[in-house]
């Protein structure tokens, strides 16, 4: 039986015992079909073979179904149902009833299609909220999820670009310049040899670990009010077992070609400071060169199933886009620190927000706060009050020493960074001043200045922030002497817009305010 009969069976709202009159939907992937009808969805895997996917036996699609709900209902166990059969029967298909099994499906849960990422992404209705949330999620799944070190280092991600050369190889030829992908494996070449002994260093430290391995917003979606992760990959191991920071990428380079860069930022900051995995930075560029690879050969073979010519031309662009902007993400950029200083409630880490995602390389700015270092320390969420033992000295120090080695690192790695901290003591000041002479780049310091009452005004309407800072605590920051300041004192109890055009003026010689525009 040719496959293209059971989608046209699955086609027919009466396969699923509804009216004549219902809708069934129809989605296509390059290796799947999902059809969506009434409260269920079924979904089909097509019966090819692909350089990474081989579906032509159905006893492998049997295989791979039933192994993909093992896989899901891990991280998404209210979703997925079952595997099911669809059957002959003399009187015609049928599904999961008596008869001769001609093909398999996986049985899930329908969802609101408005509930997808990707959906929400392009009608704006994603919050930086919404990316801390996705962002601890998936952090907590890595925490247990297997460590693999048989898989992922160099070796990993050579075998993962050779397959992409070989998809290229499949790509229509007129879709992408031969020229662009000659660059793109000098750049590659180079990136794995500068890193790779810092990849197998990884490997061995147990950042490989079973992924989701397909991280990108149309797999993420809400579920009866919770984020939910969905289609992992469960047919190659090597796409699946990989560094943590590996799958993490897809989801920055998702947003990255979205234009969707603050809420990026976002979500590499919020994963750095819960993880503090910052030397992960030196992997960035591949991983996310790597992820655009994946997009650039997939929309381009795509490209020509567009039956409507303009559908076929907006494919084909995209796949280019995609092409360049894994050349960028390899582009080194220039980088400074950016240090931004001043009491509870002055607008640092609103300042450092709206920063942050113009600074440097793709997806922006490393921020360095102290309140999420020492929220990690103390072994707590971000958003969990610390008590008075969260603030006492051997804290403080251990905080304070930890971002002057992040910063370190960050910087190593190609990565802008902007500190975020009180800094009332004199000493801190110069220690930062010093890291920046230390590692050759520039430094600017910033000294955020506000009414004492707005500041109470503000810290006592937070919510949703790893400061623990009150009323009380701006009181006392209040009483400090804190010594000869420096750093560019700027008012900030002005418009937000009109503060941090200020600031990208005061160092616009600089030349980092420029990711949201790659070359």
């Amino acid at each position: 039986m040719q496959q293209s009969e059971v989608i046209d069976f699955l086609m027919r709202p009466e396969s699923y015992g509804l009216s004549a009159k219902a809708k069934v939907q129809r989605f296509d992937t390059h290796i799947s079909v999902v059809f969506l009808a009434g409260e269920y969805a079924y979904k089909l895997k097509r019966a090819i073979e692909l350089p990474f996917v081989d579906f032509r036996d159905l006893s492998d699609r049997e295989k791979y179904c039933r192994l993909e709900l093992v896989v899901n209902k891990a991280g998404a166990p209210d979703l997925y149902i079952d595997a099911v059969p669809v059957v002959s029967t003399p009187e015609g298909l049928s599904l999961d009833g008596a008869g001769e099994v001609v093909d398999w499906l996986v049985k899930m849960h329908c969802f609101d299609q408005c509930m997808l990422f990707d959906g929400l992404a392009e009608e704006r209705g994603l919050t930086p909220k919404d990316m801390d949330r996705l962002t601890d999620h998936v952090v907590d799944c890595y925490q247990v999820a297997e460590v693999h070190t048989d898989y992922g280092g160099r070796e990993g991600m050579e075998r993962a670009f050779a397959g992409h050369y070989k998809a290229f190889e499949n790509c229509p030829p007129h879709v992408l310049e031969g020229g662009k992908l000659d660059q793109l494996r000098i750049r590659v070449t180079h990136e794995i040899e500068k890193i790779g002994d810092f990849l197998n260093d990884r490997q061995q430290a147990g950042y490989v670990r079973q992924c989701h391995g397909d991280l990108h917003l149309r797999n993420i979606c809400f579920y009866k009010g919770m984020i939910t992760l969905f289609d992992a990959i469960e047919f190659e191991p090597d796409y699946a077992n990989i560094d943590v920071f590996y799958d993490f990428s897809f989801l920055l380079m998702d947003l990255c070609h979205r234009g969707e860069w603050a809420l990026a930022n976002t979500a590499l900051n919020r994963y750095l400071g819960r993880t503090g995995d910052v030397a992960a930075l030196h992997t960035l560029g591949l991983f996310l060169a790597s992820r655009a690879s994946i997009r650039t050969h997939v929309n381009a073979v795509a490209s020509q199933n567009q039956e409507v010519e303009k559908d076929r031309l907006r494919w084909e662009a995209d796949a280019q886009k995609y092409l360049d902007e894994a050349l960028a993400y390899m582009q080194p950029k220039p980088v400074m620190i950016l240090a931004i200083g001043g009491y509870s409630g002055s607008g640092k880490s609103t300042l450092a927000k709206k920063l942050a995602p113009e600074m440097g390389r793709q997806p922006g700015a490393f921020i360095a706060r102290t309140d999420m270092i020492r929220k990690r320390i103390m072994g707590v969420k971000p958003e969990e009050k610390l008590n008075e033992d969260g603030y006492r000295d051997p804290v403080t120090k251990r905080t304070y020493n930890t971002l002057y080695d992040e910063i370190r690192q960050a910087i190593n790695a190609g990565t802008c960074v902007i500190v975020d901290g009180v800094f009332a003591k004199e000493e801190e000041r110069i220690t930062l001043e010093k890291i920046a002479s230390e590692l050759d780049v520039p430094f600017f310091g910033l000294w955020l200045e506000v009414e004492p009452q707005l500041l109470k005004d503000r810290v006592a309407l937070r919510s949703h922030d790893p400061s623990d800072a009150d009323e009380a605590v701006v009181e006392m920051q209040l009483t400090y002497d804190v010594g000869n300041i420096t750093w560019a004192r700027l008012e900030a109890d002005h418009d937000l817009k009109l503060l941090s055009e200020k600031v990208i003026e005061l160092i616009k010689n600089k030349a980092v305010f420029s990711c949201s525009s790659p070359k």
